[in-house]
């Protein structure tokens, strides 16, 4: 459970509003073109005196003032009855509001942005804010067993920096001893993943674990810690397909395992 917390309250701390000085200056020094590809054409430009262009994108929202309503009133007596009836529709404004800013020199080149709420960091830049997480399905290997299984991973949390998440992590990891039968491994961690590049990223903190003798037998808790890296093979917006290699180390055992990851970050 206090894994749990730490990590709900660490998921999201860096979101695009908290990021939006380092997202506005990452666009500065970009060209218009790939603005404008990220978030659309510029909705008005003005020319300012020194040459330079000002644009402003435009969005357009509803009010919702009132909601419709009414009242029935119906009366009956022996000798008669009366309704009173009546509707009002609801009320609602539409209303303009500003997306982006943005000064363009004659180059097309951004000399000052107020985008990041709408654009967020520009394509191939290494940060990522909000919500991490992601599914890791491949083979596991643990150092009593000779043989590897099936094994998952999983990790949960939240940016604290453009390339650094606090996150937390759980794995279940087989393996089968020819003569006496299956081993298995549980690592709960609590740690940082960070992106050395856009496409690769490390990982590592202290963990729990849970582990096995051969035969399922001898549950023994001990601490430890866990590491991995992984390689991103597919990268589609927030979307990451990679390969990853992730190992658990304790006082008591031994075990690791490498697959295929689907991630969104």
């Amino acid at each position: 459970m206090r894994l749990l917390a730490l990590t709900l309250l660490a998921t999201g701390c860096y979101t695009a509003r908290s990021a939006a000085p380092d997202i506005n200056t990452a666009w500065r020094g970009r060209a218009r073109v790939d603005l404008e590809a990220r978030i659309g054409p510029a909705t008005q430009q003005a020319e300012q005196p020194d040459g330079n262009l000002a644009l402003r994108w435009v969005g357009h929202g509803v009010n919702i003032k009132s909601l419709p309503s009414g009242h029935l009133d119906l009366k009956i007596t022996p000798t008669s009855f009366a309704i009173d009836a009546a509707a009002k529709p609801g009320e609602a404004e539409k209303y303009e509001y500003t997306r982006a800013l943005a000064i363009v020199a004659p180059n097309g080149t951004l000399l000052d942005v107020d985008a990041a709420v709408a654009a967020g960091f520009p394509p191939g830049f290494n940060a990522h804010t909000g919500l991490v997480m992601g599914l890791t399905a491949g083979m596991g290997g643990i150092i009593e067993a000779g043989t590897p299984l099936p094994s998952v991973g999983v990790y949960i949390g939240g940016m604290v920096h453009p390339r650094l998440a606090l996150i937390g992590t759980y794995s279940l990891v087989n393996g089968e001893d020819a003569q006496l039968g299956y081993v298995m491994g549980h690592a709960w961690g609590l740690g940082v993943q960070y992106w050395v590049r856009p496409r690769l990223t490390v990982r590592g903190g202290p963990a729990a674990i849970l582990h096995f003798d051969p035969g399922l037998e001898n549950p023994t808790f001990s601490s430890g810690a866990t590491g991995g890296v992984g390689f991103a093979i597919v990268r589609s917006g927030s979307f990451v397909l990679d390969v990853r290699a992730d190992a658990v180390v304790s006082t008591a055992t031994l075990f690791g395992m490498a697959g295929i990851g689907v991630n969104v970050n």
